[in-house]
C-alpha cells in the first residue's frame, strides 16, 4: 500500500532540490539559454491539494519579503503559518524547513538550509517562526550577501494520537519559491 505521507515528502524534497539544480543552471550563460528556449515550450497547470494521508485540511505557510543577513554569512527568514486541529488537538508539534538560493556575483550561487522546530497552536491562529539559514551542501557555497533572492519553505504539523495506519495525522504545506529581499 502506497503511504501518501513519506510519498509527499519525497516528492516536496525532490521539488525543492530540483528548483534549486534549475537555479544552479540558471547561474551559467548556456543553462539559462537553454531554460529560457525550454520555458517557451512548456505550459504547466498546478493544482494543490490539503492535507496528507487522513490529514486536516493543510498547513497555510507564508514566507516574509524581507530577510535579515546574519552575521554576514546567513539570511534569517520569517515564516507565518496557520493550521487546524487534529483529533481534537490544538498544540501540535511543527517543523519548517526553508531554503534560500541567492545568486552572488557571476557564476556563484549561495544555497543554504534552516529549520525550525516547536509546538504550533493550531486552531486557525497564525503562528510565526524565524528560521536562520545558513549556507552549505556537497560543495562550498559562499556567504549570503544584501540582495535578491529565492526561498522556499516545507511545513507539517502531526497529531500526537497514531492514526490506524500507524502513523500520526499530519497537515502539510509548502510556500515557494519566492523572492525575498536580504537586507
Amino acid at each position: 500500500m502506497v503511504n501518501l505521507k513519506r510519498l509527499w515528502m519525497v516528492l516536496s524534497s525532490t521539488l525543492t532540490l530540483g528548483v534549486a539544480g534549475v537555479l544552479v543552471l540558471a547561474g551559467t550563460a548556456p543553462g539559462a539559454s537553454a531554460l529560457r528556449a525550454a520555458a517557451n515550450n512548456l505550459a504547466v497547470t498546478a493544482h494543490a491539494a490539503g492535507g496528507g494521508g487522513g490529514g486536516g485540511v493543510g498547513m497555510t505557510l507564508s514566507i516574509a519579503p524581507n530577510a535579515t543577513l546574519t552575521a554576514r554569512l546567513a539570511a534569517t527568514v520569517l515564516v507565518s503559518y496557520t493550521c487546524l486541529p487534529l483529533n481534537g488537538e490544538t498544540f501540535l508539534p511543527a517543523n519548517l524547513f526553508v531554503q534560500v538560493s541567492e545568486r552572488t556575483s557571476g557564476k556563484t550561487v549561495a544555497q543554504g538550509t534552516g529549520s525550525f522546530n516547536g509546538i504550533a497552536r493550531c486552531d486557525g491562529t497564525v503562528n510565526t517562526a524565524s528560521v536562520v539559514v545558513i549556507p552549505g551542501g556537497y560543495f562550498t557555497s559562499p556567504p549570503f550577501k544584501k540582495g535578491t533572492a529565492l526561498a522556499t519553505v516545507n511545513g507539517s504539523a502531526c497529531s500526537a494520537v497514531v492514526a490506524s495506519g500507524g502513523y500520526p495525522e499530519c497537515d502539510f504545506g509548502t510556500a515557494g519559491p519566492t523572492t525575498i529581499s536580504i537586507k
